[in-house]
C-alpha cells in the first residue's frame, strides 16, 4: 500500500513542480491563481514602501514574459517600482500553447497554495508554504480534510481544514511554520461568518496575554493554554480562497499533558471539548456517564485519542461536573472545594474574558478542559476555543437580533458558563474577581489597547492588500447571506461597541456586592425573573453564601418567603409601590 502512496504522491509533486515554479521573485516563490490572473508574491514587509528590484525567475514552459510592458528574460532582474499592498504589475507571456494575461502583486502575510481534493475524509495532496522571510518554498505532501460544524455543511463555500503533514510514505512529519512549533497537525480557520475575519485570532491572542498559566506551568513552562497562530492568505486547486487564521490545534503537547502510558494501559495526561449546548456540557444536571464511550451529551474526548486506543475514561472530568453540578444547590461546598476540581485562577480568567468580549458561543461550549495528569492532580484548567462569536457579532450572518449582540446587554447569556454564579454569590470569590477584572483593565483591558489590538490586525490586512482580496473574493457570498464584506466597517463597528462595553462593564457589572441593585438576588447586576427563580430554590431549601441569602431577603423583615418574591416582581414591573 505504501509502495503505491510513494508513487501517487512523487507523480503528484512531479506533475505540480513545473507549473507551480513557473516564476519566483528575488528568491520568493508566487503562487498563481488562475481565476483572477494572479501571481501573489510574500516578501519582507521592510519591502514595502519602497521600490523592489529583485531577480526573476521562470520555468522553461514560460517565453515572452513582459512585466508592465518590458521583457524580463530568466534570471534578469526588474525594479517593481513604487511596490504597496494591492499595487499590480501587468504581466503577458506565453504559458505553453497559451497566452497569458495578468499581473503579479505581493503581500506580507505567509501565502499557502494547495492543491487537494475537498472531503471530510483525509486526502492527500500538496501545498507549498512561503514565508515572507524564508527561502523559495518547495512542495510538501500533506493530508487534508474539510472540519467544523456549523461552517462544515453543503451549503458553506469558505472552509476550514485539518492540515497533517506527511512524508512519502505517508508517515507523520513534523515541520515548523510561522515561527510556532515543530508539528505534523495544523489548522486553517476560514473566519467563515465573522465580518472581521480576526475575531477568533486576535481574541485568542489576547487570552493568551490576560490569562494566567495553568496551574503546573511553573515546572512546564512551554505549556500554553491556547492556539497560536498567524493569518495568512490562501490559493486553493487554482483560485485565490482569502486570509486564513493558521493556527496551532488545542492538544497534549500544546498544553503539555503527560503522555498515556500504553504499557501499563494508564491514564495520565487528559483533555476533552464541550462542542454543544447540553445539561452535561453545563454542568448542571449531567447525564448518566457512558462506558468508554468517546462522547458524553456533548463532551468528546480529545486524548487520548480514541482511534489508538479504543477506550476512554471519563471519571476525571465527569467528577468535577458533578461536583459542579452538587454545588449549584450547595454554595459551601463550592466555596470550599472548588479548588480541588478546578484551575481557579484560570477560570477566574476565563469568566472576566468572555464576558469581557461578550463570547456568546463560549459560555459552555467551545470550551477545552485539560488535565495534565490524574494520578498527580485531577484539577482542571480552561481554554477556549472558535471565539468568532463576540465583539457584537452575531451566530449567523443572516441574524438580525440587535438586543442578543448589543454592548450592554446584561449578562443573562452567561448563566450556561459552569458555576458563573460563583463569582456573583461568594463574595471572597467576587472580591477576587473585582480585583482581578481592575488589573486587567489597566492593561490588555484597557479600552485603548483593545481598540488598538484589533484596529492594527485590520490595518496589517488592509496595507499589505489582503483585505481588498478577502472583500473582493468573499463579499455578497451565501456564507455572509449576500451582505457585504468591509473590514473596515466592521471594526469601525467593533471599536464603538468595545468603547460601550467596558464603559458597561465598569459601571454595572464588575461592581462590589453591596452596590446590586435591591432585588438582584443572583448578583448578576440585573432584576429579572432570574432573581424570582433564585429566590424560589432558596424557599425551597436551596442553601447560599451569606451575602445572597440577604440579598434574598427583599422586604428586609428577616425571612425568605413569597413576599419576597412579589417585591421582586413589583422592582420588575418597575412598580416599587
Amino acid at each position: 500500500m505504501r509502495k503505491h502512496l510513494l508513487l501517487f504522491i512523487t507523480l503528484l509533486l512531479t506533475g505540480l513542480t513545473s507549473w507551480a515554479q513557473s516564476l519566483n521573485i528575488g528568491g520568493h516563490y508566487a503562487a498563481l491563481d488562475t481565476i483572477n490572473n494572479m501571481w501573489l508574491c510574500s516578501v519582507p514587509q521592510s519591502l514595502f514602501g519602497n521600490d523592489f528590484t529583485a531577480t526573476v525567475n521562470y520555468g522553461d514552459e514560460v517565453s515572452d514574459f513582459a512585466i508592465d510592458s518590458v521583457a524580463v528574460a530568466s534570471g534578469e532582474e526588474f525594479t517593481f517600482l513604487g511596490m504597496n499592498g494591492g499595487t499590480r504589475y501587468a504581466v503577458t507571456c506565453q504559458m505553453g500553447d497559451s497566452l497569458f494575461t495578468g499581473y503579479i502583486t505581493f503581500t506580507w502575510l505567509p501565502v499557502l497554495e494547495i492543491s487537494c481534493a475537498l472531503d471530510n475524509a483525509y486526502q492527500y495532496g500538496t501545498i507549498y508554504v512561503s514565508e515572507p522571510d524564508s527561502a523559495l518554498a518547495q512542495p510538501l505532501p500533506v493530508k487534508m480534510k474539510m472540519r467544523g460544524g456549523a461552517t462544515n455543511t453543503p451549503d458553506k463555500n469558505k472552509r476550514n481544514f485539518r492540515l497533517n503533514f506527511i512524508n512519502e510514505d505517508s508517515t507523520k512529519c513534523n515541520r515548523r511554520f510561522l515561527g510556532l512549533r515543530k508539528d505534523n497537525s495544523w489548522i486553517l480557520d476560514a473566519g467563515q461568518m465573522d465580518f472581521l475575519r480576526v475575531r477568533n485570532r486576535v481574541s485568542t491572542d489576547l487570552w493568551l496575554d490576560m490569562a494566567r498559566r495553568p496551574w503546573y506551568a511553573d515546572t512546564l513552562p512551554n505549556a500554553h493554554n491556547g492556539s497560536r497562530g498567524k493569518m495568512v492568505e490562501v490559493i486553493l486547486n487554482g483560485g485565490y480562497n482569502g486570509i486564513y487564521n493558521m493556527c496551532e490545534p488545542i492538544d497534549r503537547k500544546q498544553m503539555k499533558a503527560k503522555k498515556y502510558d500504553e504499557v501499563n494501559r494508564e491514564y495520565h495526561g487528559q483533555l476533552w471539548t464541550g462542542y454543544k449546548w447540553t445539561r452535561t456540557v453545563c454542568m448542571s444536571d449531567p447525564s448518566p456517564v457512558p462506558v468508554h464511550n468517546y462522547i458524553w451529551d456533548g463532551f468528546e474526548v480529545t486524548y487520548p485519542d480514541w482511534k489508538d486506543i479504543h477506550r476512554a475514561n471519563w471519571t476525571t472530568l465527569s467528577d468535577a461536573v458533578f461536583f459542579a453540578g452538587r454545588a449549584d444547590w450547595d454554595k459551601r461546598l463550592l466555596s470550599d472545594s472548588i479548588q480541588d476540581y478546578f484551575d481557579i485562577p484560570v477560570m477566574q480568567d476565563y469568566f472576566i474574558f468572555i464576558v469581557a468580549l461578550q463570547a456568546l458561543d463560549n459560555e459552555s461550549k467551545n470550551i477545552y478542559y485539560v488535565c495534565h495528569d490524574r494520578t498527580e492532580n485531577r484539577r482542571l484548567t480552561m481554554v477556549p476555543w472558535d471565539l468568532d462569536v463576540c465583539l457584537g457579532a452575531n451566530f449567523k450572518p443572516s441574524s438580525n437580533y440587535p438586543n442578543m449582540v448589543k454592548p450592554d446587554r446584561p449578562l443573562d447569556w452567561i448563566t450556561h458558563l459552569p458555576m458563573y454564579d460563583l463569582f456573583f454569590s461568594v463574595k471572597t470569590y467576587h472580591n477576587e474577581v473585582l480585583e482581578r477584572y481592575h488589573e486587567l483593565r489597566k492593561t490588555w483591558l484597557d479600552t485603548e489597547n483593545l481598540v488598538k489590538r484589533y484596529r492594527d490586525a485590520i490595518t496589517e490586512l488592509q496595507e499589505c492588500g489582503a483585505a481588498s482580496r478577502e472583500e473582493a473574493r468573499w463579499s455578497g457570498d451565501t456564507d455572509l447571506a449576500r451582505k457585504e464584506l468591509n473590514l473596515g466597517n466592521e471594526m469601525d463597528y467593533v471599536e464603538n461597541w468595545i468603547r460601550q462595553r467596558m464603559e458597561y462593564l465598569d459601571e454595572f457589572v464588575f461592581i462590589p456586592l453591596e452596590e446590586f441593585p435591591k432585588g438582584d438576588v443572583n448578583g448578576d447586576g440585573e432584576v429579572t425573573i432570574a432573581d424570582v427563580n433564585a429566590d424560589i430554590t432558596i424557599i425551597l431549601g436551596a442553601k447560599y453564601d451569606d451575602a445572597m441569602m440577604e440579598r434574598a431577603d427583599v422586604n428586609e423583615d428577616g425571612e425568605i418567603t413569597v413576599s419576597d418574591i412579589n417585591e421582586i416582581i413589583k422592582i420588575i414591573m418597575n412598580n416599587p409601590s
